[in-house]
């Protein structure tokens, strides 16, 4: 009869373990609902589209070759203070430079965050972004590119910006899922149309490709919160059918 009931107990305590190492873990705390999204990725393959209502005039000044600031002449090169005859350039952070043409998401925070190299004895004391459209986007009744600003003659000690893709994009337009567009970082005291030109130890403009696309996440994942880390998940507890079969077994095995 003893042993019986020791393999009985047994049974019941191999049944429990595999009952305890399948239960599912109780979820996560929910997420920040403010916590800023940000997203790095390689670009898709998405296309990007046109919509033939944006037939609108935008009136903001933003040509190809839009009015310069106060500095629009070219600067002296010989105050730079280089030694090599190179201009100084900007080395992404976030994103990472490894990601050639990153992927952001659309109606959302874009994070830019940056660093000189070397050969930048002259940093900027104010900079200007600059976005451009994907190709197939004019400037109204033209066929010139169609660009727009993101920030104009800003200080940015600290070398970071955070861009709203909502509030920050072009008059009369949304930015829409699709490849092709660009940022330019530039030194607002060389201005747009000089920002090509070579001025030893000053910034030299910066250009990074990117695109952007329509998270679906919640539309795809019913339930799931965004934001959502499951490794943030509590460890699968042991219910207490699985305590009282564990004392019975012990209790057999005594027996």
């Amino acid at each position: 009869m003893v042993p019986a009931l020791r393999r009985i107990a047994l049974s019941a305590l191999f049944v429990c373990a595999i009952v305890a190492f399948l239960q599912p873990g109780t979820a996560a705390a929910e997420p920040d609902a403010h916590a800023k999204r940000q997203l790095t990725l390689n670009a898709g393959g998405a296309t990007p589209t046109s919509d033939s209502g944006f037939g609108i005039s935008l009136n903001n000044g933003n040509s190809d070759n839009p009015s310069k600031t106060s500095s629009g002449s070219k600067p002296s090169s010989t105050s730079s203070g280089s030694s090599n005859g190179q201009p100084g350039r900007i080395v992404m952070k976030t994103p990472p430079r490894a990601i050639e043409s990153p992927l952001f998401e659309t109606a959302s925070e874009v994070k830019l965050q940056w660093d000189y190299d070397d050969n930048m004895k002259k940093p900027p004391s104010q900079i200007t972004i600059r976005g451009q459209m994907p190709s197939g986007y004019f400037e109204p009744g033209t066929t010139k590119p169609l660009y727009w600003y993101i920030a104009q003659n800003i200080s940015a000690p600290n070398k970071m910006y955070t861009w709203n893709t909502i509030t920050q994009s072009p008059p009369g337009y949304t930015l829409r899922e699709g490849t092709g567009y660009k940022l330019f970082i530039i030194d607002s005291s060389i201005g747009w149309d000089n920002s090509t030109h070579v001025y030893p130890g000053k910034l030299f403009q910066f250009m990074l490709p990117f695109s952007m696309y329509n998270s679906r996440y919640a539309q795809t994942n019913d339930g799931v919160p965004k934001g959502y880390n499951p490794n943030a998940a509590a460890r699968p507890t042991v219910s207490c059918v699985c305590i009282a079969v564990l004392v019975a077994t012990v209790v057999a095995l005594v027996l």
